[in-house]
Order: structure tokens, then sequence, then C-alpha cells
């Protein structure tokens, strides 16, 4: 830990490979659909390739902010985005003249469930360790 990181008493502590992987890793597949849409000039390409890169920049001011800011929330912030742009992604594919299956992709919405599970383990894990430091074991 540097001096530009904010130090909590839970389970999640600012790290640079944790967070650019889980921030890449929550969001690549939307760029590299948009990026896939947008090479064959189907609607929507650019709409999802700019959901795909909102959540690394706003990942990316994140860390730079990260002596003020909790991981733990920061964190929880950024799945909740990344899943949002996921989801509107996803809805605006539906209402275009794409074919989701030929993209590989479910034809159902339930697979973003994901980033609230995500969002579900994390705070279990969060709260599990602040429990412990709390009761000082």
């Amino acid at each position: 830990m540097d001096a530009h990181e904010k130090r909590d008493s839970g389970r999640f502590q600012w790290n640079r490979g944790g967070w650019f992987g889980g921030q890449v890793g929550a969001t690549l597949w939307l760029i590299l659909l948009g990026g896939l849409l947008v090479a064959t000039d189907r609607v929507g390409g650019w709409a999802v390739l700019s959901l795909g890169l909102l959540p690394n920049v706003v990942g990316c001011l994140m860390w730079r902010r990260r002596q003020r800011l909790s991981p733990y929330r920061a964190l929880q912030e950024l799945i909740a985005l990344a899943g949002l742009c996921a989801l509107v992604s996803m809805l605006i594919l539906m209402r275009s003249d794409v074919s989701l299956p030929s993209l590989q992709l479910p034809s159902s919405l339930w697979f973003l469930l994901i980033y609230p599970g995500m969002m579900l383990v994390f705070h279990v894990q969060e709260r599990a360790a602040r429990r412990a430091v709390s009761s000082g074991q």
C-alpha cells in the first residue's frame, strides 16, 4: 500500500492488479462486442462500445482518487455501473436489428445477474471481515 491509498478495516483494500483486472474483466466483453458491431457497421455499435468504455473511464478516475475513496464502496459502485452499462447495451441491441444469438449472446437478460451476484458475494465477504476485526479475531 502506498501513501495514495485509503486503508479500510474490511476485506477489500486498494490493489492495482485487482482493481484494473476486475474493471477490465467486467467490461471487456462489451468493448469487444461494441468494436465488432462498429466494424460491421451495425446499429448500436457505438453505443455499446461507449457503454463498455464508460466504466473504465470512471474506474480510472476512482483509482486516481483512491486516497479519499473507500475501496469497498468504490468496488461496489464500479460493479453497479458496469452492470447498468451492460443492461443498457443489451436493451439497445434487443431493440435494434441485431440478432443476439448470431453474436453468441443469450436472448434473455438472465446472464446479467452476474453483476448483482458479485456485489452480493463481495458484500458478504466485507461484512464478515469487518465483524472479525470488530470482535478481535
